[in-house]
């Protein structure tokens, strides 16, 4: 009773963030389960020997170490997913096109430290289970080369075995780090767990392989210069303590042996960290509809967009908004008929947030990127000259296509809703201005350094025409509002009953013009006395151009739509050059 009390209060409540969470912990224990899965396949991919002529498959599915392997690998991918709850980023980092990878290393020292310690933690506990399972010289700490009785001596390849494993912890930490690999990248359409799980298996195997078989060659080059010196001094500290012999033995870097188990130990642990790595991203980016568990889904909707205390809730409002405006009609239909709100319209109340979006990334790229005095600022003025229209009163009460046409035969031209203002952001420096501590202190050493040559000073103005933009940090979130928003507005054409939509066509479509001759302007600065083949500014200037493919799409797709009807809307002949 209690309990069904409990749940009837969080069904009628419109706090999306409250349902959000309770819905992110189902499927954290789900992922649970299917990290299970994968253990298994995991577990039978180690064991497969193919001794055992036509029989190996099915004693690998079957045999008594695949279980135990399977609840080793299982307790490291539990471990993965934890790492990964506590150090994922929606948002990306704002960096200078030369330094990304330092910087990402040195901003969070905290974050990079446990990331890196617990992989290197969970590379010492596959490397003691893989050692148990293929046994071999290389896991022997001791070798008696006089015969049993004679002293102990270390055993090189030993040694040479645990370097590599935090080696290879230390290298999947940094990298997860350094390629914004923790960065959640979410799905643009809606599909099943199985669906996005289809492609991720063949490329997480491939990868595991690919970063092993790295790891291993970049290993074997650096051990064979200083392993000598690793195993004379990890010799010399263990005579203190016990008595070893101290002459050489034969390298392990030349053990045909001895690769191929560091390779397949390596491939397999990384194979359980890749896994562990997609299912989380499936599990924590996967489409929702947390907005369908209240009683009033348009106002818990409205809650989670406006929702800044966790950016992964606020992502999936904006996820969810853009859900339903693609896929379900219903639900679209009742968010622009449902006017009956204090704080205004649904349709008016949702389409503010969504271009409050556009015009803060459209602040920061004007900030960033300083206009020139020049003819190719019409839009940023057309702009500014439509937020301040006076408001006029329009009659309501007529379906978008009634009012449309009577627009066509009186010639009366729709109003346009004034814009609130937004404050500009300030630019960024070289490094940015949230470089404090050791990221600052490492940074401003290495440019100083750089300065002191011709060569330093170009990478440095490389960096400055190159540099990444603030403005495109929610990038995802950018792409969902400008879909969404726009979606609504095609769409109302047949499904706005009420013709709220209509006075603020004008608005919507001013605020993408400006935010695309930003986007554009941006662009060429960037491309601005570096060539258009360079790497660096295509690396840099990729989101933005996807942004400016996404807003062209969309203005295509209005015009296609509102093509009969153009000329009632009587737009101002900017905006109808420029449509067309």
């Amino acid at each position: 009773m209690a309990y069904q009390k409990e749940r009837n209060q969080v069904v009628s409540s419109a706090d999306f963030a409250k349902l959000g969470h309770e819905a992110i912990r189902q499927r954290v224990l789900r992922a649970c389960s299917y990290e299970l899965l994968f253990a298994y396949l995991v577990a039978v991919v180690a064991n497969i020997n193919f001794n055992n002529g036509r029989f190996s498959i099915l004693l690998a599915l079957v045999s008594t170490r695949t279980v135990g392997y399977t609840m080793a690998s299982y307790l490291v991918g539990l471990a993965v997913l934890i790492v990964h709850a506590q150090l994922f980023q929606i948002t990306r980092s704002p960096h200078s096109s030369h330094f990304p990878k330092l910087q990402r290393l040195l901003r969070s020292p905290t974050s990079t430290g446990t990331a890196i310690g617990a992989y290197v933690a969970m590379s010492y506990f596959m490397m003691v289970v893989h050692g148990w399972m293929f046994g071999g010289h290389s896991t022997r700490m001791w070798l008696y080369p006089e015969g049993i009785y004679g002293p102990p001596q270390l055993n090189p390849a030993w040694l040479a075995s645990w370097v590599l494993a935090t080696v290879l912890g230390c290298s999947y930490g940094a990298q997860l780090i350094m390629n914004e690999r923790l960065q959640l990248s979410f799905p643009a359409i809606e599909q099943s767990r199985v669906y996005a799980l289809k492609d991720r298996l063949p490329g997480g195997f491939s990868r595991a392989l690919g970063f092993a078989f790295g790891v291993l060659w970049k290993f074997w080059i650096v051990y064979l210069l200083l392993g000598w010196f690793i195993y004379r001094s990890a010799c010399g500290v263990l005579a203190r303590v016990l008595t070893t012999s101290s002459y050489g033995m034969s390298n392990p870097l030349f053990s045909l042996s001895g690769l191929a188990f560091w390779l397949l130990s390596g491939t397999l642990t990384a194979l359980t960290w890749e896994l562990a790595h997609r299912l989380f991203e499936i599990v924590a980016t996967g489409p929702t509809r947390i907005n369908e568990l209240s009683l009033d889904r348009n106002a818990c909707l409205l809650n989670g967009l406006k929702h800044t205390d966790s950016p992964l809730i606020q992502h999936l409002a904006y996820q969810e908004l853009y859900r339903l405006t693609v896929f379900d009609a219903g639900q679209r239909m009742e968010l622009l008929t449902d006017i009956d709100r204090p704080a205004g319209t649904m349709w008016k109340q949702v389409s503010e947030q969504c271009m409050g979006v556009i015009k803060t990334a459209t602040d920061q790229l004007r900030a960033q990127n300083p206009a020139k005095e020049s003819k190719a600022s019409g839009p940023p003025k057309l702009a500014a000259k439509l937020a301040a229209a006076p408001v006029q009163a329009r009659a309501g009460g007529a379906p978008m296509k009634d009012i449309l046409l009577q627009n066509r035969k009186t010639g009366q031209a729709p109003t346009i809703a004034a814009a609130p203002a937004r404050p500009a952001v300030a630019a960024q420096d070289l490094f940015g201005p949230e470089a404090q501590g050791l990221e600052k202190y490492v940074l401003t050493s290495l440019r100083d350094m750089l300065l002191q040559s011709d060569v330093g000073q170009h990478i440095l103005m490389r960096s400055l025409r190159a540099r990444s933009t603030t403005a495109l940090s929610n990038f995802q979130q950018q792409v969902w509002a400008v879909r969404s928003l726009m979606r609504l507005v095609e769409c109302s054409i047949r499904e706005d009953s009420f013709g709220v939509v209509q006075k603020d066509i004008a608005l919507v479509l001013s605020t993408l013009f400006a935010y695309l001759a930003e986007l554009e302007r941006g662009v060429a600065s960037h491309s601005d006395g570096v060539g258009s083949g360079d790497y660096t500014v295509q690396t840099t200037n990729r989101q933005a151009l996807a942004m400016i493919q996404v807003v062209r799409n969309s203005l295509y797709t209005f015009t296609t739509s509102f093509y009969v009807y153009l000329e009632a809307l009587k737009l101002p002949q900017d905006l109808g050059r420029q449509l067309q």
